[in-house]
């Protein structure tokens, strides 16, 4: 139950189930699809590639084909569910944002075999996460921590720790400066932030999924400069291959900085060699200045 956080809605809580290999499996059977399982199960594709293996008389993975008839589930409605559900949304809230029953989405959610929900007691919930918070502080410093766990600690019991993201595709982790409230984000983080605000998702959402700040959130996004043109109102999910079709388009690819060491930066220009934050740093003006020269 480590992967397991308390939801809670006006006063009343829930515990969801834990995702098993069999979950994975019944899962992976309706879909056919290992990214699809992912977003569905909030598991990674790494892990459902793993639940896939050494399965007796497993299904042929061809990809999840949408059946032809009326008012059938499309794939991305399937991504918004599993999303809205392992974020603790109710069924009546992804009923209005799919546009659909709450009847349809309870229904749907329990024929695919998402984890189901039980309703339980303020007492037993808060003795759930006195049993996340101690297994996390009891655990090596090095031991990646769920996002459950992380959840139920504060900023400074997480110093020094790494922590999962929510409802990411490959393993997306945050660690923790031992000695300050500073982070620092694994390479996936960061392609991972940077896609989520391509796809429009509100900075909001981001924030709870990387357990940070919104104006954390937003800072980042501006150093790595990621920022999407469009002024369009932000989503509450995230589909992937809105991305990567706004990154298409509009000729974006990320590229290193050559005058600050690490930075990295967005951009739709090739001639373009220097990060803004190089630009902005006053340590690195006659670095830039004589890069300039140069060029």
């Amino acid at each position: 139950m480590l992967d397991c956080a308390v939801i809670t809605r006006n006063d009343r809580f829930w515990l969801p189930q834990s995702v098993s290999i069999q979950m994975i499996r019944k899962v992976m059977r309706l879909t056919r699809d290992f990214t699809l399982t992912s977003e569905l199960l909030g598991v990674t594709i790494a892990e459902a590639e793993a639940a896939y293996e050494g399965w007796d008389k497993a299904p042929v993975m061809h990809g999840y084909r949408m059946p032809d008839r009326d008012k059938a589930w499309q794939r991305e409605e399937l991504i918004i569910l599993g999303q809205m559900w392992n974020r603790g949304e109710q069924a009546g809230e992804i009923a209005k944002r799919l546009k659909r029953s709450r009847s349809s989405v309870s229904g749907k959610r329990r024929s695919l075999g998402l984890p189901a929900r039980t309703q339980v007691s303020r007492e037993i919930a808060e003795k759930h996460k006195t049993e996340l918070r101690n297994s996390a502080l009891k655990s090596n410093k090095k031991t990646i921590l769920t996002w459950a766990q992380a959840s139920v600690l504060t900023r400074t019991e997480l110093r020094g720790r790494t922590y999962r993201v929510r409802c990411c595709r490959n393993l997306v982790t945050i660690t923790c400066m031992a000695r300050s409230d500073k982070t620092r984000w694994n390479e996936a983080a960061n392609i991972e932030c940077a896609h989520r605000y391509f796809a429009l998702q509100s900075h909001h959402i981001i924030a709870s999924d990387f357990l940070l700040t919104s104006d954390a959130i937003r800072s980042h996004a501006s150093l790595e400069e990621c920022i999407p043109e469009s002024r369009r109102k932000k989503l509450d999910y995230f589909i992937y291959e809105n991305a990567i079709a706004y990154i298409k388009t509009r000729g974006i690819f990320r590229r290193d900085c050559n005058v600050m060491e690490g930075a990295r930066f967005w951009t739709n220009s090739k001639l373009r060699r220097i990060s803004r934050r190089a630009r902005n740093s006053r340590r690195l003006r006659s670095l830039v200045a004589a890069y300039d020269l140069a060029a």
